[in-house]
Protein backbone atom coordinates (compact mmCIF):
# COMPACT_ATOMS: atom_id res chain seq x y z
CA UNK A 1 0.00 0.00 0.00
CA UNK A 2 1.38 3.22 -1.24
CA UNK A 3 1.19 5.95 1.68
CA UNK A 4 2.17 9.96 1.55
CA UNK A 5 3.97 11.68 4.70
CA UNK A 6 1.28 14.54 5.54
CA UNK A 7 3.04 15.17 9.05
CA UNK A 8 3.31 18.86 8.55
CA UNK A 9 -0.37 19.32 7.33
CA UNK A 10 -1.19 16.78 11.01
CA UNK A 11 0.87 19.18 12.88
CA UNK A 12 -1.70 21.97 12.55
CA UNK A 13 -5.04 19.71 13.02
CA UNK A 14 -3.13 18.97 16.38
CA UNK A 15 -0.98 15.74 16.01
CA UNK A 16 2.82 14.93 17.52
CA UNK A 17 5.00 12.99 15.62
CA UNK A 18 5.18 11.33 12.03
CA UNK A 19 1.55 11.27 9.99
CA UNK A 20 1.30 9.34 6.84
CA UNK A 21 -2.04 8.74 5.00
CA UNK A 22 -2.72 6.31 2.58
CA UNK A 23 -3.07 6.53 -1.03
CA UNK A 24 -6.65 5.46 -1.08
CA UNK A 25 -7.36 8.28 1.73
CA UNK A 26 -5.80 11.51 0.01
CA UNK A 27 -7.23 10.42 -3.21
CA UNK A 28 -10.80 10.38 -1.37
CA UNK A 29 -9.92 14.10 0.01
CA UNK A 30 -9.01 15.04 -2.92
CA UNK A 31 -11.52 14.15 -5.14
CA UNK A 32 -15.20 15.30 -5.10
CA UNK A 33 -17.67 16.81 -7.56
CA UNK A 34 -16.52 20.35 -8.36
CA UNK A 35 -20.63 21.69 -7.37
CA UNK A 36 -20.35 19.98 -4.13
CA UNK A 37 -17.14 21.89 -3.67
CA UNK A 38 -18.85 25.07 -5.02
CA UNK A 39 -21.82 24.39 -2.74
CA UNK A 40 -20.03 24.40 0.62
CA UNK A 41 -16.92 26.39 -0.20
CA UNK A 42 -14.46 23.86 0.77
CA UNK A 43 -11.71 22.82 -1.22
CA UNK A 44 -9.75 19.62 -1.31
CA UNK A 45 -7.09 20.42 1.09
CA UNK A 46 -9.35 21.93 3.15
CA UNK A 47 -10.91 18.12 3.20
CA UNK A 48 -7.67 16.81 4.09
CA UNK A 49 -7.26 19.74 6.60
CA UNK A 50 -10.85 18.68 8.63
CA UNK A 51 -10.43 14.69 7.68
CA UNK A 52 -7.26 15.38 10.06
CA UNK A 53 -8.45 17.59 13.08
CA UNK A 54 -11.38 14.85 13.16
CA UNK A 55 -9.20 11.98 13.39
CA UNK A 56 -7.32 14.10 15.88
CA UNK A 57 -10.02 15.26 18.20
CA UNK A 58 -11.17 11.33 17.72
CA UNK A 59 -7.85 9.51 19.27
CA UNK A 60 -7.39 12.44 21.82
CA UNK A 61 -10.62 10.06 24.08
CA UNK A 62 -8.36 7.12 23.50
CA UNK A 63 -5.82 6.19 26.45
CA UNK A 64 -2.61 6.62 26.11
CA UNK A 65 -0.58 3.38 24.46
CA UNK A 66 -3.64 2.84 21.81
CA UNK A 67 -1.95 1.54 18.87
CA UNK A 68 -4.54 0.69 16.70
CA UNK A 69 -8.16 2.16 16.52
CA UNK A 70 -11.19 2.36 14.18
CA UNK A 71 -12.83 5.44 13.16
CA UNK A 72 -15.50 6.93 11.51
CA UNK A 73 -15.05 10.36 9.59
CA UNK A 74 -18.25 12.11 8.35
CA UNK A 75 -16.77 13.65 5.06
CA UNK A 76 -17.31 17.55 5.12
CA UNK A 77 -18.53 18.20 2.09
CA UNK A 78 -19.42 15.13 0.71
CA UNK A 79 -17.84 13.61 -2.11
CA UNK A 80 -21.45 14.51 -4.47
CA UNK A 81 -21.94 11.48 -5.58
CA UNK A 82 -25.14 10.21 -4.45
CA UNK A 83 -24.17 6.53 -4.13
CA UNK A 84 -21.13 6.89 -1.73
CA UNK A 85 -22.00 6.97 1.86
CA UNK A 86 -20.96 10.25 4.04
CA UNK A 87 -19.24 8.19 6.71
CA UNK A 88 -16.00 7.28 6.05
CA UNK A 89 -14.26 4.30 7.70
CA UNK A 90 -10.46 4.54 9.14
CA UNK A 91 -8.05 2.99 10.82
CA UNK A 92 -5.29 4.46 12.57
CA UNK A 93 -2.18 1.90 13.49
CA UNK A 94 0.45 3.13 15.27
CA UNK A 95 3.90 1.74 12.84
CA UNK A 96 7.21 0.83 15.10
CA UNK A 97 10.54 0.19 13.29
CA UNK A 98 9.08 0.43 9.70
CA UNK A 99 13.21 0.24 8.11
CA UNK A 100 12.48 2.99 5.51
CA UNK A 101 10.33 5.06 7.27
CA UNK A 102 10.82 4.76 11.17
CA UNK A 103 7.80 5.33 13.30
CA UNK A 104 4.40 6.56 11.93
CA UNK A 105 1.04 6.78 12.54
CA UNK A 106 -0.48 5.14 9.30
CA UNK A 107 -4.27 6.21 8.63
CA UNK A 108 -6.02 4.93 6.03
CA UNK A 109 -9.66 3.26 4.95
CA UNK A 110 -10.32 -0.12 6.61
CA UNK A 111 -11.22 -1.89 3.44
CA UNK A 112 -7.34 -0.73 2.36
CA UNK A 113 -5.78 -2.66 4.85
CA UNK A 114 -4.11 -5.77 5.38
CA UNK A 115 -2.89 -5.92 8.65
CA UNK A 116 -0.60 -9.01 8.05
CA UNK A 117 0.99 -7.16 5.18
CA UNK A 118 0.91 -3.43 7.36
CA UNK A 119 2.93 -6.00 10.42
CA UNK A 120 5.26 -7.58 8.14
CA UNK A 121 6.21 -4.24 6.92
CA UNK A 122 7.40 -3.37 10.15
CA UNK A 123 8.75 -6.90 11.37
Amino acid sequence: MQTFDMTMLAEQSGFIGSVRLSDGLICDSMFANQTCIDAFGVRPVKRLELLLTDVAAQLARYPAGTQAARLTHYRIPPNGSENEPLALELEAIVIQNDHELGDYLLLAQIDELSHMAVLSAAA
